[in-house]
């Protein structure tokens, strides 16, 4: 990578707060919210892709989450433990204030892994569809924990929060598409039940030319040149056998434009072409790296191995 690409991420502290980490929990439909009293009494009016007009009794408060969807959309549903890329407003259900709120005339800024958030997200979006518009009213413990609230953006304990959002994307927890025999030469992978790799390095010298197989072949959307795409990946150093970089260990997919030069050429490459669910196992050579200067954690004349799950892809706007 050129440089590591920012994951796609709302700004603000708060999204940070209701994001903050939990145990992945049940990956099942059931756990997804229905509408209640508290969702039908509030008003979302305005088309998707275009920043909706709220409206809600004050107070509003709710002691379930629940969820509403105002817009049907018919594209990819999303994973109970998947990955959903969108934009949101989030309202004070005590006061109607708007605490954070994303542009929806713009693409997708925010990503959220569901088996990483606390409970609101994933009752929010479990098994909703790309194209669908959602109301929820989450529950002070599911956006915060038990204790509910959050003191430092002047939210109280029993205070709900209201979130609309416009599902523009989703992605699968991990690649899983069918297994494949790895060829020799290459590095082995094994996965744990999360989809993290574990990735062994032969001992023999690194290759000289950069090349690619797959280890999982998936059968979902075909990655093509603009689109933005949706990666979990492994960077390993093949002479010191060490990671240099993970966004499993970052706790969140990698979104970047294929084509879009945020990406080292090989990495690009070997994304584009390939189907969602797919796993790549990719050498790349130090000519096709970071070369003879290195870059960061990255030594000079280094060779990288990365394993790469293409989680889920949008097409570019036209």
């Amino acid at each position: 990578m050129r440089t590591a690409p920012a994951l796609i991420a709302a700004a603000g502290l708060l999204l940070v707060s209701l994001t903050g980490c939990t145990a992945p929990g049940s990956a099942s439909c059931d756990t997804a919210a229905s509408a209640g009293d508290a969702t039908k009494l509030i008003s979302v009016s305005g088309d998707f892709g275009a920043t909706p007009k709220v409206e809600l009794p004050k107070p509003l408060y709710t002691k379930t989450t629940e969820r509403q969807v105002v817009i049907q959309g018919d594209g990819q549903q999303v994973s109970a433990d998947g990955t959903v890329n969108l934009n949101l407003m989030l309202l004070n259900g005590r006061t109607g204030d708007v605490l954070q709120q994303t542009d929806f005339n713009g693409p997708a800024s925010t990503l959220i892994a569901l088996s990483g958030s606390l409970p609101g997200f994933a009752k929010a979006f479990a098994c909703t569809t790309v194209g669908s518009r959602v109301v929820a009213a989450i529950s002070p413990e599911d956006a915060f924990g038990p204790s509910g609230g959050s003191e430092a953006n002047g939210i109280k304990k029993d205070d709900a929060i209201i979130l609309v959002a416009d599902i523009q994307g989703a992605a699968l927890p991990k690649a899983d598409g069918a297994e494949r025999p790895i060829p020799s030469g290459f590095p082995s992978v094994v996965t744990a039940p999360s989809g993290q790799p574990g990735i062994t390095i032969p001992a023999a010298p690194a290759p000289t030319e950069t090349k690619h197989t797959l280890s999982r072949v998936g059968d979902g959307a075909t990655v093509k040149a603009g689109d933005q795409v949706i990666v979990n990946y492994t960077g390993v150093l093949w002479d010191q056998k060490s990671v240099f970089d993970s966004s499993w260990e970052k706790g969140q997919p990698l979104v970047f434009q294929a084509d879009g030069g945020q990406m080292i050429k090989a990495f690009n490459d070997a994304v584009v072409g390939q189907q969602v669910g797919s796993q790549i196992v990719l050498v790349v050579a130090p000519k096709d790296g970071y070369g003879e200067q290195g870059s960061g954690s990255v030594p000079a004349g280094a060779t990288l191995v990365f394993v790469i799950d293409v989680l889920g892809t949008q097409r570019a706007a036209q």
